[in-house]
Formats: structure tokens, C-alpha cells, sequence
């Protein structure tokens, strides 16, 4: 609607215009105006008319099956002339540039809806939202898989310019450090075009910020949630000193300096202990005495952090987050836009369940058990983030400047108890259940994720020049994770014998301190021109050519100091040992290796309670026996630092041109050069305590390993020309089929090529890089018929096939992880949408919608050679899936708006199909089976309610089925099958 500002009456006769789009249309008696047939994005409307000053909203969200309402205000304009002319504002049509946020046609885009968004939960971050769009699913929380595509196929954006990722776990930006407080929404395009980046495979995600405002406003919302597992519960898993504190703890937990520069030399593991009885023996008499004390030093400077999991009682959830905005206008010519937010969230969560782990068995070979954990998690979690947007618009001319920046920060701890097959054979072969022998697998683990970005972007139309249109962007972001002083305890306890034992840990070391971090930043520039070509202002049926480039930069430095402790025998050790996480109930093994150096034979070790300042004097402390002591260089490297870089300069050209009336079609493509490099210094690929993974690469055909001057500084130096061809044809008024053939590439990530040891706290198990990896190059064929039925309603069918040439796959070799190209793959499948505004079918039900997507895919890899007869030997299946890809997905909502009533609420089912979740694989004589994830179903629902001029009243439900979390290895073995409990948040937001 368009209203008088001053008398707040309805304009009629007044000529809107949406951009992009260039659709036009005239105000009724009634100041109304209507649009259907709208591509999913975000619009610019403009307003004219005669005696008034041109009016526009910017920030306008289209979504499938949603009617989205739009209000603008027209000033008076007072012109003291005895004869003027005011002319209509004339039609115009815009495209996408990398800066504007509405997809082009050829790319089958899909817009979240706002309200969405605000369903999905303030405080928390756009993940529960992401999964809602069609043959979309979220894995861990934080990665995108599209079309049954890993987060490596798909290109996550920021208000449409590249950032950096900030996990270097993952080549794709995790989508879990975006609060929804400060997103607008999100688009989702699935077919390539060429002013795509060459990685939009499965899809391009935008990450669309709060846009600029009509008028002045400000929000503010607080809430707080209640875990039916955690909140409360006096089992919730921490240690002494965990927690994300205030805005993150990472400094708090830094590796002392002094204790970085020991190297393996200063903390040797293969020399003998001794005890020493005269306190005038200097350290250069005896290079024992220098080993003893340096490892006295070394528990000094670690003294108070804890290396056991303890308990706690875990608070509420809760949020808090702030936007305002305003408008000013007659500023340098044009009107300037501000918009301003922060957001802040902390969540508890306690997952409980089973863990284990699994292997085939050489005789028979059937899958078996090789142990089984009672496991539990407790992690808190901080999400903290800011938004600054200014934004100034002339009559021809936008540019905008954004600054964005948030900070996640994770810290978990995980406790499990169990039995381990192996050992059995430890003692003379009695049963494991006779003689109480358990697994105790602790860890700490603390993440605190980062990221930056500064954006500068320019929109400018050139009427005079036969309407050129111009878009470009500039962007510039950090981004780090910091995972300082990781912890983790992997021992065994024989309780008759009482002492400690092998445990048997497929992946030493048994008791580690790791300290590791990686900083990134990105550079990224692009520039799009849309020039006409033929015909006038008017003509809507002329074509247009679209060309530009992009050029996009990040570099990377890398370290980790890693630390193991060793522990010759239990005599330092309290007896008895504890099997419970909490300290009040006595002490595990891990519980005391942190404070084993600081022991002697004279000290009492008290029940719970460790070594507390002041200590003894240096006389006393020479009675330490060193059964206990860190070390460096045993298992793992003493540190693992590299340098990468990646750089890829890009340009992109098509045409888009109408053959008839009813036929349009858009020809380009993009060229890419892709140069990434990486700089390993001081490694030693022959030391197999540097290079024990690049040692186990093999020669795909042979299977004998690389010699290893092939392996060193790794690198990928190429240039790819990526083709798209796309047409649309209009076989009625409100309906269409599009059809697309395009070519795009899938690039690894900086871990997964380079040469470094990496664990991931929560499963303890280790990832080393491939330095073969290659890019994966992909044919991709698209066909979607749509109709549309106006007021929102929707029906649509997508087909899709896909050919990977190269796929990339991470794979579980039991001993580590890693990743390697397999010969190809093939994909396919459909998508169904429908979205039904159910007043059409009974009355009474207006203000109620009903929405529901479909999607299937089903892939087969063909296998390298060497790889398919390792799996047929192990008997497993050489007939398998993609790694990562959900056998299908499912979503359904049933919504209800009621503007009048200022009531919204709506029940949202989300099921995500089966998928093969790490690829199996074989180490020596070794083979770990696949694992699988079962399907999975959340059901979450919503109640917002007006309660006075300026407050509402929101109520949530968040997996209101509490579904096990199935993972399993072939024939049921399970590898984890964890519960987090359902979420209730009550939600207090004022609007002014």
C-alpha cells in the first residue's frame, strides 16, 4: 500500500516499480498494489507520482508461498512554479550483480521468508532455517549439504561476496556463526550461472544482513530456553576452569612461552629415571637431573588446568540482541541509510548415549565390536555478533559500506566409560567381565571461532548510455580458529590388578595437549556490467549482454604445538580409581596426569583435591620419581606449521536473449584460475614421527607408496573454463519449465591437502592431510516446471543429474582420516515444492498456509581399482553412495498470520533420510567398515503473540521429539547414538 505521509491517506494512481525485475505497476483507488509471478529474493520498490517526492523501500523479502506486505509513505512535494512537469518514473529492469541480493531466472532461487528466520529462534543462528529449503540438510549443526552435495559443492556468501571460512576443518563457510538477529534472509540458488563462483555445484547460499530502512526504528528482544536434558541437570559435563566466559576464554588457555620453547630434546620420553638424594648436584652433572626439572617446570607452568572432565549443574539458555536503524534524508545529495545491531547467545547442552568403534574381522569377515563407551558431552556455547551498515541512495547511484563481525566459541567436555574386546588377551586370556578391566576416554576440548568482514559495494544505472547498468563489491575479511590446550585421556584400568593398562587406542597418542590454530584472510573484488543490446527503454524483449570478473585471495598460516604425556606406571596414581566424571566421587586416571610431575613419594594425594601452592622447596621435589611427565616428539611432531595460499582470479561473460515470445535464453561462461600452494617448512617426510601419513599414501594402482619428493610443498596450478547454458519457457500466463546444462569444479580445503596431524576432540579421532588430493570437475543438468497460482501459492518439480569427475571424499582408515579422489561419480535426482494458502479451499482458514518440499537423490561412486578390491576383501560393498549425501529430504509446515489478531504460529517437521556419513577403509592389515547415519526427524513449533503497542510475546519448541541421533557401522554395530533433549524458549521483543 502507498500512503500520504502527512495525512496518512492512500495514494492512488501512483506508478511502483520493483527492482530487480524492472515489474511496473499503478496504485488502485485504494493506494493498493499487487505482484505475483516474483522471483524469490529481495526487492528495491520505487514510487512516483506527480506532487509527490519519489519514495523507495529497500530490503523487500519475496519468498515462495509467502504474501509479503509492503507499506510506503509519499511526502508532499511543494513547488512554488507558475508550470511544472513531473514525469512518471519509467520502467526499468535490473539484474543480479554480486552485490544485489534477487536471482536471475536461470537460477532456480529460493528466499527464506523473514518470518521464517524469526521462527527458526532469536539468539540462535540460521542453521534450523537453512535445512527448511528444498533437498537441503544441515549435518552437525553447521554444514551445508545440497542435493546431496557436501559443504565442498556449495558456495556460502555474504550479502553476495565471498568470505573466508573459519573453520579450516571445512572449505565452506559453517553456517552456525551467523545469528538469525542480524539476518534478513536467506537465498538459495541452485543451478549455476556464469557470475556464480565455479564452486556453486550443489547451490549458492546468500546470507543476506539486516538491509536499510523506510523509517527510524529499533528492536530489542531478550529470551530465555530450558533443555529438558541439560538445563539443571547436576551430570552436566565441564572441568576446573572451563567455559566461554564473557566474549571467549582463548587467552586465558594460551601455551606458556616458556614451555612452547622445549623441544623434544627438553622433554625426552626414552630415557631412565632417577631419583636423586643430594641436593648439591647441579643439573650439568647429570642429564637426567636437566630432564627431571624440566618436566617439574613444565607441570608448573600447566599447574590449575585441569586434564579430567568434573561435573557441574548447567544453566539456562539464553539471548539478547539489539537492531536499530534510521534514515536521513537530503544527505550529500541523496538519502543516507544506517542500520546497527548486536546479538548475544549462550546455550548448554548435555548429549548422552553410545560410542564405539568397529572393524571387519580377518577370518570370517563380519563386523565386530572392538568396544563400547557409555559416552556423554557437555558443551557450552557462546554466539556472539555486530552489524554496521551505512548505506547512501541517489537518484542512479547506491553505495553501501558493511561491517559485520561475530565470534563462536565452543568449549566441551566428554566423558566415557567402557569395555574394549582387545583386552582380553592381556592376561593370559581371562574374560574381560571377570577381570574389570575398563576404558576410560576423556576430553577437553575448547573452539573459539572468529570472522570479520568489511564490505564496500556500488550499484549505478547510465540512462544516458542506453541504460548500462554497473554492480561491484570489495571485500576484505579475517577469520581464525583457536583451539588452545586441547585435552585428551585415552587409558584403561585393570581394577584387580590395580593398575593402568594399554588401552589399545587405535589412534596414539594415549594422552595428549595439543595447541592449534589457524588464521585466515581473504581478499575479494567483482565487478558485473549489464549492457543492452538493441531496442529502447521500453522494449522488454531486447537482449542483454552481462560480463565482469572477480578476483578472490586468502592466505593461511597454520601451527600446532603438540604435547603427550607419558605414564610409565600407576604408583603415582590415587587409589582406588574412579569410574565417575565427578571429582567429589574420587579421581579418574585423566584427572591426575595433569598434577602426576607435581607429586612425590612423600606427598599425600587427597581425594579430589590437587596440589596446591606453595610447593615444596627444590630439595624436597628431586624425591619425584617421573612416572608421570609430559614429553614431546614421541607419537606426534613437537609442532606442525605451514603456510597456504589460495588465489582465484575469475571472469565470466553471457548474453540473455528472447527467441520468441515464450522463449528466453542466457549462454555464457566463466574461466577460472586456480592456484593454491602451500609451504611445509622443516618436515621430514621420511621421519615417520613427521610424516607418518604421507608414508601411507599409495599409488592408487600399485598401492606402493609415493616416493616422497613427490610429496612435499603441495600445489594445484590450473584454469578451468566453466560453460552454462540455460532456457525458459512460458508454456502459460502463471507457468514455466527451464531447463540448464552448465560445468563447475569442487576445490579441497587447506587441511585436507596438507601434510599435519589434526584430532577432533569430541571422537578422538586424527585427520592427515593427502597431498594428492585434485579438484573434482562436475557436469550438472537441471529441469524445473513450476506453476505458479497466484496469492502465493506454488507447485513445482526440479530433476537433476549430476556427473563428478575426481570426487573428493573424507575416509575413516581406523588409525586416522583423511581424504582421496575417487574415479568419478554419478547423481540424480527430483524435487517437489507446494506452497497452499488453505483459505482457497475453506474459507475460515485464511490466515492459514500450508507448505511441504520433497527431495530425492540417489549417486553411485566408481571406485579406483586399488580402493574397490581393499572393500571387496574386507567384505564390504563396492557399490556405495557419496559420502555425506542424505538419501533424501523432507520438509512440512503449517503456518498461522494473523495481522489484525498480531498472532503468528506455526508446526514445522523437518526429516533428513539416510546417509553414508564417513567412508570406510583400510590400514595394514586393519579395515574399519562404513558408517552410517540414520534417518533423522525434528519437529519444532512457534506461538508469537502482540501483547501491547510496542511488545510480543514469543513461546518455541525446538525437537519436540527428542529422536536418538542413530550413526552406525554395517549390521547394526553402533558407532554413536546420543540424545540432546527438547528446547522450550519463552521470548520478549519490543518494537518501536
Amino acid at each position: 500500500m502507498v500512503k500520504d505521509a502527512d495525512f496518512f491517506v492512500p495514494v492512488s494512481g501512483a506508478s511502483v516499480s520493483l527492482e530487480p525485475g524492472g515489474k511496473a505497476m499503478v496504485t488502485d483507488s485504494e493506494g493498493r498494489f499487487f505482484a505475483n509471478e516474483l522471483e524469490a529474493g529481495v526487492y528495491r520498490i520505487v514510487v512516483s507520482k506527480e506532487g509527490y517526492i519519489r519514495g523507495a523501500v529497500s530490503g523487500v523479502v519475496v519468498s515462495a508461498g509467502v504474501l509479503q506486505e509492503t507499506e510506503i509513505q509519499l511526502t508532499a512535494e511543494v513547488v512554488e512554479l507558475d508550470e511544472f512537469v513531473v514525469s512518471t518514473i519509467e520502467e526499468e529492469e535490473l539484474t543480479v550483480g554480486p552485490v544485489e541480493i534477487g536471482a536471475p531466472l536461470q537460477s532456480f532461487a529460493q528466499a527464506v521468508a523473514p518470518s521464517l528466520l524469526k521462527a527458526s529462534g532469536s539468539g540462535g543462528d540460521i542453521g534450523s532455517a537453512a535445512k527448511r529449503l528444498t533437498s537441503t540438510a544441515v549435518v552437525d549443526s553447521r554444514y551445508v549439504v545440497v542435493r546431496g552435495l557436501s559443504d565442498r559443492y556449495n558456495v556460502v556468501l555474504l550479502n553476495g561476496a565471498r568470505i573466508p571460512s573459519s573453520d579450516p576443518d571445512r572449505r565452506a563457510v559453517n553456517i552456525d556463526i551467523f545469528p538469525t538477529g542480524l539476518v534478513e534472509t536467506l537465498v538459495s540458488s541452485k543451478t549455476f550461472v556464469p557470475w556464480m563462483p565455479g564452486e556453486a555445484t550443489g547451490g549458492s547460499l546468500n546470507v543476506v544482513t539486516k538491509r536499510l530502512p523506510q523509517e527510524p526504528f529499533f528492536n530489542f528482544s531478550v529470551s530465555n530456553a530450558f533443555n529438558t536434558r541439560t538445563t539443571g541437570s547436576e551430570k552436566f559435563l565441564a572441568y576446573r576452569g572451563s567455559g566461554t566466559g564473557i566474549i571467549g576464554t582463548s587467552r586465558e588457555r594460551a601455551l606458556p612461552v616458556e614451555l612452547q620453547r622445549f623441544e623434544a630434546a627438553d622433554l625426552p620420553s626414552d630415557v631412565s629415571t632417577t631419583s636423586f638424594t643430594d641436593p648439591s648436584v647441579q643439573p650439568s652433572d647429570d642429564i637426567n637431573r636437566v630432564y627431571s626439572n624440566n618436566r617439574l617446570r613444565a607441570a608448573e607452568l600447566l599447574f590449575g588446568r585441569a586434564t579430567g572432565v568434573t561435573t557441574r549443574k548447567a544453566p539456562e539458555n539464553f539471548s539478547v540482541s539489539a537492531l536499530g536503524g534510521l534514515r536521513i534524508p537530503d544527505f550529500l545529495g541523496g538519502e543516507l541509510g544506517l542500520v546497527g545491531g548486536i546479538t548475544y547467545a549462550k546455550r548448554y547442552t548435555l548429549e548422552e548415549g553410545t560410542r564405539g568403534r568397529a572393524q571387519v574381522s580377518p577370518f570370517d569377515l563380519e563386523i565386530g565390536s572392538t568396544y563400547l563407551e557409555d559416552y556423554s558431552r557437555g558443551q557450552e556455547g557462546l554466539l556472539a555478533g555486530a552489524l554496521l551498515s551505512g548505506s547512501i541512495e541517489w537518484e542512479e547511484d547506491t553505495i553501501s559500506l558493511t561491517y559485520f563481525t561475530n565470534l563462536a566459541a565452543e568449549d566441551e567436555a566428554v566423558f566415557a566409560l567402557g569395555e574394549n574386546d582387545n583386552l582380553a588377551t592381556l592376561n593370559n586370556g581371562i574374560p574381560v567381565e571377570q577381570e574389570r578391566r575398563v576404558i576410560f576416554r576423556e576430553a577437553l576440548g575448547y573452539t573459539q571461532r572468529y570472522l570479520q568482514t568489511m564490505q564496500l559495494a556500488g550499484e549505478h544505472r547510465f540512462p544516458e548510455l542506453g541504460d548500462i547498468k554497473t554492480n561491484w563489491v570489495a571485500a576484505f575479511s579475517t577469520s581464525y580458529q583457536d583451539q588452545p590446550d586441547l585435552r585428551k585421556s585415552f587409558t584403561a584400568y585393570d581394577f584387580d590388578a590395580g593398575s593402568d593398562i594399554a588401552a589399545g587406542d587405535p589412534s596414539p597418542p594415549d594422552n595428549e595437549r595439543v595447541w592449534r590454530r589457524s588464521d585466515d584472510q581473504s581478499y575479494y573484488l567483482a565487478l558485473d556490467v549489464e549492457l543492452p543490446i538493441g531496442g529502447g527503454r521500453e522494449d522488454e524483449d531486447r537482449a542483454k549482454m552481462k560480463f565482469g570478473g572477480a578476483f578472490d585471495r586468502t592466505d593461511r598460516e597454520y601451527s600446532s604445538e603438540n604435547f603427550e604425556y607419558l605414564v610409565n606406571s600407576a604408583t603415582s596414581l590415587q587409589q582406588p580409581i574412579s569410574t565417575s566424571p565427578n571429582d567429589r566421587e574420587n579421581l579418574t586416571l585423566a584427572d591426575q596426569i595433569g598434577s602426576g610431575d607435581l607429586t612425590d613419594r612423600t606427598a599425600l594425594f587427597q581425594p579430589g583435591i590437587p596440589p596446591q601452592p606453595p610447593f615444596p622447596a627444590l630439595p624436597d621435589r628431586i624425591l619425584r620419581t617421573d612416572n608421570i611427565f609430559l614429553t614431546r616428539g614421541r607419537s606426534l611432531p613437537v609442532r606442525e606449521v605451514y603456510t597456504a595460499s589460495q588465489t582465484i582470479p575469475a571472469a565470466h561473460g553471457a548474453v540473455v536473449f528472447n527467441l520468441s515470445d515464450d522463449l528466453e535464453v542466457m549462454a555464457g561462461g566463466r574461466v577460472e584460475h586456480t592456484d593454491i600452494r602451500f609451504d611445509v617448512p622443516g618436515i621430514n617426510l621420511l621421519d615417520p614421527a613427521q610424516g607418518a601419513g604421507l608414508i601411507l599414501l599409495n599409488d592408487p594402482i600399485t598401492g606402493q607408496p609415493y616416493p616422497p619428493e613427490q610429496l612435499a610443498n603441495p600445489s594445484i596450478v590450473r584454469t578451468d573454463l566453466l560453460p552454462a547454458l540455460g532456457v525458459k519457457w512460458t508454456l502459460a500466463d502463471d507457468m514455466y519449465l527451464r531447463t540448464a546444462v552448465t560445468r563447475t569444479v569442487a576445490r579441497p580445503n587447506f587441511k585436507e591437502i596438507a601434510p599435519v596431524f589434526s584430532r577432533e576432540p569430541s571422537s578422538g579421532d586424527i585427520f592427515i592431510g593427502n597431498v594428492l588430493l585434485d579438484m573434482s570437475d562436475v557436469v550438472n543438468y537441471d529441469v524445473r516446471w513450476e506453476w505458479i497460482l497466484g496469492g502465493g501459492d506454488l507447485v513445482a518439480v526440479n530433476f537433476f543429474a549430476k556427473t563428478i569427475a575426481n570426487p573428493i571424499e573424507q575416509v575413516n582408515l581406523g588409525l586416522f582420516n583423511t581424504a582421496r579422489n575417487e574415479i568419478g561419480a554419478s547423481l540424480y535426482g527430483f524435487e517437489v515444492e507446494m506452497f497452499k494458502n488453505l483459505g482457497e479451499i475453506v474459507p475460515v482458514l485464511t490466515d492459514w498456509t500450508f507448505g511441504l518440499n520433497y527431495g530425492y537423490v540417489s549417486s553411485k561412486v566408481d571406485l579406483i581399482p586399488f580402493n574397490e578390491q581393499l572393500r571387496r576383501d574386507a567384505g564390504l560393498s563396492a557399490d556405495r553412495p557419496l559420502q555425506g549425501q542424505p538419501e533424501y529430504t523432507f520438509n512440512a509446515s503449517v503456518t498461522y498470520d494473523n495481522k489484525d489478531l498480531g498472532t503468528s504460529a506455526g508446526i514445522l517437521l523437518n526429516v533428513t533420510g539416510s546417509l553414508l556419513y564417513a567412508v570406510g577403509g583400510r590400514v595394514n592389515a586393519q579395515t574399519i567398515p562404513d558408517i552410517f547415519q540414520l534417518p533423522f526427524t525434528s519437529l519444532d513449533a512457534y506461538l508469537s503473540k502482540k501483547v501491547f503497542e510496542n511488545w510480543e510475546l514469543g513461546i518455541r519448541v525446538t525437537n519436540l521429539l527428542d529422536e536418538p541421533r542413530r550413526r552406525e557401522y554395517g549390521r547394526g554395530v553402533p558407532y554413536a547414538v546420543t540424545q540432546a533433549g527438547t528446547i522450550y524458549s519463552v521470548s520478549v521483543t519490543g518494537k518501536w
